[in-house]
């Protein structure tokens, strides 16, 4: 069929939301210190290798776990396995000795806020050195500033350097520090001689002496804008042509325990000051990027601030809840005071606290989110509460909830809604908001990306994104704020991906969702039109093996087949199966996980806490079949089971290739939440049919049928699955079909202002598609064309940092023309009107 978009000026549907697209920062793999906030000094405080507060750890000290029993990566303070194993051991991580020995004290320490210091023994011409993240990287002729505070029992001259890696000198300064029973602030600057990203940081000394330092730090003196921020992540940021930023986090916010919270008050003032914390992302920070920080870049980004308070929990995916009564009270008013902070004239308390911190006028803060991923009852109490006192003392910012409250009665003005899946879902749901309540609240889009099963970065998971992006377009009256999660990834300390940005200790590149999300946000016109696109429609691409799942021993099955043909069991995902004569039995055995080597002891810790948290629901067993991964097949088994082990039955089985380091536990193993699939679960005399990982919600209508098994026999399944569906046959008599939405070969929106068109077009066909454009008004016969287009594997790194990128060309235009557009891409039409007034 003939594809044709044709676009109504004339049509207004509704405005442009001002900020639909923003930026989520969230203090993950170090995008704070070392990285946005350009510390250069790693473990500068000295606190990395103490246990955090209110946990316990094991004799190696590799895995802390909360109260709560939520285990986090320690490896005595140096974080993930994979981190550590590329450092020399050290008692204190980041620093080392040479001619000096040194130790952690937690007595003495700077001040009431600081739980170390380090105590160091000098012998004459010792040293201690910083590693800085992974290299203390300097640039000829730059300017960096260096001050520590520290006492002595004795007058000592210490020598600060940098270091390269092969061990030369690249500039320094000396310090003559005075005798003193008490902490002494000592600066001075330094310029680089040379240029090293891998060198270190030298403190010695030429005599014999002992040294108590209480803080260091070290930065470089050209930062953006003058205001302490490095300067290439923060024109990044700024690239993105971004509205607002969403900040601190995420999940840092509720912490991984409540002393370990996030609260307004840890995160102004001197930086020497700010308490620690250790964040659920495997290192501690010293909030050096704190809540005035936040509030300056996001005003000389010229964008909104979106701020999320604390609401008096802890992480409820990692077994937290409530605070007390009294401790909730106290969140509260740390928000009051954040806000006052923020918004206070200079004779309001917090007002003037901002001014004492150099700013005078008030900072803009147009958005607060009441928590962060919260949800149920013990929420629900706590957003009410929250709601009505910000109102009350701040009616002009708009709340933010982190669910659909309104549906309890309670005051909604915004809903914070989170998509992190595999490229079929969102390709499957660019509709996902046209059927929303108008009369309801706005709908934040605050957290989302293609990651499931732990997808790379490539430009497969940016076409996914821009299509479902292009429908949030269509629905800007009710979609009013969206941000890609996360934003930053240091690629040395790497927790999660992907995420947005990429960069080490001093470089930067985005990854294809990047320059996708950035190029739609770039053209955002003040109108939303009407169009009509009629354009062909494709299932989702799924691919992988077949596979079957039980929750209880002793399901027993025989006779597996693909396509007619007998196939071997290919994976213990979970249990095993054994030999029961003709047949195979289910049993958990020796093999309930299925990791090896140093990954075991904590992936088995995270498993552990998964299956505590409910996820999944109940212990499974999980075998697969074959090797070869196929597109469409038939998949038939005879089955066993009693009627309270219900059975499933899994398709497209398929692990992802993805690179080493990933999320929670490591990704290279076969998990429930590293697999993408979709299944065929029988319990209770239903079957359902649906992606496993939704089975926490209501089934629909389509998603459920009746089945009718015969338990203590064996009964024949068979699953026939192509690009459209699977089809579900139970003895011979088909009883239920799973049928894919079909998603459009080109997306399109189109928004203008009063001189311009902007037609966004998504091709996620492997072919180039051409597109008659009509538009109800003169259009110049010349466009201006933005493409981002390559092959869905294709991906950005240090070595090629732009292969994926946008381009631009000039197009024929006009009120009626022909445009090609590309197989796997972005694309934005900038057309010209005349006479459309």
């Amino acid at each position: 069929m003939d594809n044709r978009i044709h676009i109504h000026t004339k049509k207004v549907r509704f405005r442009t939301a001002p900020e639909l697209y923003g930026l989520f920062f969230e203090d993950i793999n170090h995008a704070a210190d070392g990285g946005l906030y350009p510390e250069m000094i790693r473990n500068r405080a000295f606190e990395d290798s103490l246990l955090p507060e209110g946990c316990s750890t094991d004799p190696k000290e590799r895995i802390f776990v909360t109260e709560y029993g939520w285990p986090g990566a320690f490896n005595h303070g140096e974080g993930m396995d994979e981190w550590a194993d590329l450092v020399a051991p050290t008692k204190v991580p980041g620093w080392y000795a040479r001619g000096a020995s040194f130790r952690i004290l937690t007595e003495g320490t700077l001040n009431h806020n600081r739980k170390a210091a380090l105590e160091v023994s000098f012998e004459p011409g010792g040293e201690i050195y910083n590693i800085g993240y992974f290299g203390v990287p300097v640039k000829a002729q730059e300017e960096y500033r260096f001050y520590f505070m520290a006492r002595s029992d004795a007058p000592v001259r210490l020598t600060a350097a940098f270091v390269s890696a092969g061990g030369e000198s690249l500039g320094g300064c000396t310090v003559q520090m005075q005798e003193s029973g008490r902490y002494l602030r000592y600066d001075c600057d330094l310029t680089a001689s040379g240029t090293d990203y891998d060198g270190r940081f030298r403190l010695s000394c030429d005599t014999e002496c002992t040294v108590i330092f209480g803080f260091t730090s070290l930065m470089p003196k050209k930062t953006f804008k003058g205001h302490g921020l490095r300067e290439d992540l923060a024109l990044a940021l700024k690239n993105t042509h971004a509205k607002f930023i969403r900040f601190p986090g995420g999940c840092v916010v509720e912490g991984i325990n409540e002393a370990n919270a996030l609260r307004f008050s840890r995160t102004i003032g001197p930086v020497w000051e700010r308490p620690g914390a250790q964040l659920m992302w495997h290192y501690r920070t010293t909030n050096g990027l704190g809540f005035h920080e936040y509030l300056q870049l996001c005003e000389d980004l010229e964008m909104e601030a979106l701020y999320v308070c604390n609401c008096g929990m802890s992480c409820q995916a990692r077994n937290g809840g409530g605070f007390s009564e009294e401790l909730t009270k106290e969140y509260l008013g740390e928000a009051l005071h954040a806000l006052e902070y923020a918004l206070g004239d200079e004779d309001t308390p917090y007002g003037r606290l901002r001014a004492q911190n150099g700013r005078k006028e008030p900072f803009r803060l147009k958005y607060v989110e009441i928590g962060n991923e919260n949800f149920g009852p013990e929420y629900q109490v706590r957003y009410e509460m929250f709601y009505r006192a910000l109102k009350e003392a701040f009616p002009q910012v708009i709340y933010i909830s982190n669910g659909h409250t309104e549906r309890e009665g309670l005051p909604t003005d915004y809903v914070d809604e989170h998509y992190y899946d595999a490229p079929e879902f969102f390709l499957e749901h660019t509709d996902l908001f046209d059927d929303y309540d108008r009369s309801g609240p706005k709908i934040f889009l605050g957290e989302y990306a293609v990651n499931g099963g732990n997808t790379i970065a490539s430009m497969e998971c940016a076409l996914a994104e821009a299509a479902f992006l292009l429908g949030v377009e269509r629905n800007q009256d009710i979609v009013r704020l969206t941000a890609y999660a996360p934003l930053f990834q240091n690629s040395d300390y790497t927790a999660w991906k992907p995420n947005m940005i990429v960069f080490d200790n001093h470089q930067v590149y985005g990854i294809p969702s990047y320059h996708a999300v950035s190029l739609l946000g770039k053209y955002r016109g003040e109108e939303v039109v009407e169009m009509e696109n009629e354009s062909g429609v494709k299932p989702p691409a799924y691919r992988g093996i077949p596979g079957i799942q039980c929750e209880k021993e002793g399901l027993l099955f025989r006779n597996p087949t693909v396509n007619g043909k007998p196939v071997e069991i290919s994976r213990c995902v979970y249990g095993e199966a054994i030999k029961a004569g003709d047949a195979w039995e289910m049993v958990f055995g020796d093999k309930c996980h299925h990791f090896t080597g140093k990954s075991r002891e904590w992936n088995e810790a995270f498993e552990a806490f998964i299956k505590d948290r409910g996820f999944p629901e109940k212990p499974v067993i999980w075998v697969t079949f074959g090797t070869e991964e196929l597109e469409a097949y038939t998949f038939e088994i005879d089955v066993k089971a009693e009627a309270d082990n219900p059975v499933t039955l899994s398709v497209w089985n398929h692990h992802p290739d993805t690179d080493a380091g990933c999320n929670e536990p490591k990704d290279t193993e076969w998990t429930t939440r590293t697999v993408r699939n979709q299944v065929w679960r029988i319990a209770d005399g239903t079957g359902a049919t649906r992606v496993p990982r939704f089975f926490d919600k209501p089934l629909s209508d389509e998603e459920k049928a009746p089945v009718s098994v015969q338990y203590g026999e064996y009964n024949h399944y068979k699953i026939a699955c192509d690009a459209f569906g699977y089809e579900c046959y139970l003895n011979g008599q088909l009883v239920q079909k799973k049928v894919h939405t079909l998603h459009p070969l080109v997306n399109a929106a189109a928004v203008q202002d009063r001189e311009r068109i902007y037609l966004k077009l998504v091709n996620v066909d492997n072919e180039a598609r051409d597109v008659r454009i009509l538009a109800d008004c003169a259009v110049k016969e010349e466009a201006l064309a933005e493409v981002l287009a390559a092959p869905p594997e294709s991906v950005n790194s240090f070595v090629c940092r732009e292969h994926v990128a946008p381009r631009r060309e000039i197009i024929r235009g006009g009120s009626d023309f022909w445009y090609r557009v590309p197989a796997h891409s972005v694309n934005v039409l900038i057309l010209e009107k005349q006479d459309c007034h």
